[in-house]
C-alpha cells in the first residue's frame, strides 16, 4: 500500500464508525440534551437531541474535510503566506509535490485524532445526560483532553521536525 493511502484508509472507516456511533447512540440521549457544561461539570446549555446529533455528526465530517481542503490549498497559496521552517526549500518547484503530499498526510492524521476526540466527547455527553441532574464526569473529561493534547503535541513535533530538515 502506498504511504500516502494509509491515512485515508484509516480516516474513511473512522468517519463511518463515528457517524454510526452518533446515530446509534441517539436512543441513549434524552429529547432535551445537556450539551454545554460549566467548569465544575454542571449543565448550563441545552439542545434538542436531533440538533445535538446533527451538530456532532457535521463536526465529525466537516473538520476532516476542512483539513483536507487546507492541505490542498498549500500548493496554491504563494510561498510568502505559508509558514513553514525553510519554506523556500520545501516549497521550491522540485519539492512542492512532496511537501503537499506530506502536509496532506499529516492533516489526515490530525483529522483522525480529532474524530477520536469528538467520539470521546459524545460518549461523555451520553454519560452526563444519564445522571440526574446532568453532570459531566470531569475526571474522564480531563483524561480525554489530556490524551488529545498529548496527541496534538506529538503530531506537532513530528510535523515541525520534518520541515526543519533540508536534506
Amino acid at each position: 500500500m502506498k504511504k500516502n493511502a494509509v491515512p485515508f484508509v484509516v480516516l474513511g472507516p473512522l468517519c463511518a464508525g463515528y457517524l454510526i456511533f452518533i446515530a446509534g447512540s441517539a436512543s441513549l440521549l434524552p429529547e432535551r440534551v445537556a450539551s454545554h457544561f460549566g467548569g465544575g461539570g454542571e449543565a448550563n446549555g441545552w439542545m434538542n437531541r436531533s440538533a445535538d446529533l446533527a451538530f456532532l455528526g457535521g463536526l465529525g465530517v466537516g473538520l476532516p474535510l476542512f483539513f483536507i481542503v487546507l492541505s490542498l490549498v498549500t500548493g496554491l497559496v504563494p510561498a510568502r503566506f505559508v509558514n513553514l521552517p525553510h519554506r523556500e526549500y520545501w516549497l521550491s518547484p522540485e519539492r512542492l509535490a512532496q511537501t503537499r503530499a506530506y502536509i496532506s498526510r499529516q492533516m489526515i492524521w490530525m483529522s483522525c485524532l480529532m474524530i477520536l476526540f469528538l467520539a470521546g466527547i459524545h460518549y461523555l455527553t451520553i454519560l452526563a445526560n444519564r445522571a440526574t441532574p446532568p453532570h459531566l464526569p470531569m475526571g474522564l473529561l480531563l483524561a480525554l483532553t489530556g490524551g488529545f493534547l498529548s496527541g496534538v503535541a506529538a503530531w506537532s513535533v513530528v510535523f515541525i521536525r520534518h520541515f526543519l530538515k533540508t536534506a
